[in-house]
């Protein structure tokens, strides 16, 4: 299946904050316990003793979860079921060091950040018109394209956007694989349209871009777990 909306959007967080990830290293296993630590000793007012040990169950998390990452050869879910643990185990360890009061708060702590998590996963809603308009500039960057493909992308996308947005409307109308399906058909139609705007250059871009994101997803989901027989 072709996974067009994907790609562009991919390709669209990456022209929008390149500059910002370039910036931004990722943090050592003690720097990410230390910020875990300061937080928790603030919001939750740890004693000393408090704060050394929480110190300590961070720094043990962080580095497991640092091994997790290193490890790509695992497959995805037991590397899921792995991450879980560690943040069980965490979890309770925390709250094995804490007061009444404390626990009442931490729960808090964790019930809001839940929300705030929830709430980015959900998202916006982003009429059919922003996404068209959103895609097809990121295109026209990575293209090159003159005005008139543009214009002719913009009404490709749009149409898509349109026809996804129909389709998530009328989930309970449809099974799911019918869904699917309808979804993959979209797909294969407004590449082939996209294809047809394309120059000879273009078009070889266009194919690499669609090359390079396929590899970087199947890095994303690592391996596939052997089946058995």
């Amino acid at each position: 299946m072709k996974k067009l909306l994907l790609m562009i959007t991919f390709l669209a967080g990456t022209v929008v904050f390149a500059q910002a990830q370039t910036q931004r290293a990722r943090k050592t296993p003690e720097q990410r316990a230390q910020f875990a630590t300061q937080a928790l000793t603030k919001k939750l007012s740890l004693s000393a003793d408090q704060s050394a040990k929480v110190s300590a169950i961070m720094a043990n998390r962080a580095a497991q979860m640092d091994s997790l990452r290193a490890n790509k050869s695992a497959d995805r879910k037991a590397n899921m079921q792995a991450r879980k643990a560690i943040a069980v185990k965490t979890n309770t360890d925390v709250k094995a060091l804490l007061t009444a009061d404390q626990l009442k708060a931490y729960a808090g702590l964790r019930h809001n950040f839940k929300g705030r998590m929830h709430g980015k996963r959900g998202g916006r809603h982003i009429a059919p018109e922003q996404k068209a308009q959103r895609m097809s500039k990121v295109l026209q960057k990575k293209l090159t394209l003159s005005e008139d493909q543009y214009a002719k992308v913009n009404a490709i996308l749009l149409k898509r956007a349109t026809q996804m947005d129909s389709l998530k409307a009328n989930r309970s109308a449809t099974d799911r694989k019918a869904n699917k399906e309808n979804r993959k058909a979209i797909m294969s139609q407004t590449d082939g349209e996209l294809k047809a705007v394309l120059n000879a250059d273009q078009l070889k871009s266009y194919t690499d871009m669609k090359n390079k994101f396929k590899e970087r997803m199947k890095n994303r989901r690592g391996p596939k777990a052997p089946t058995a027989g």
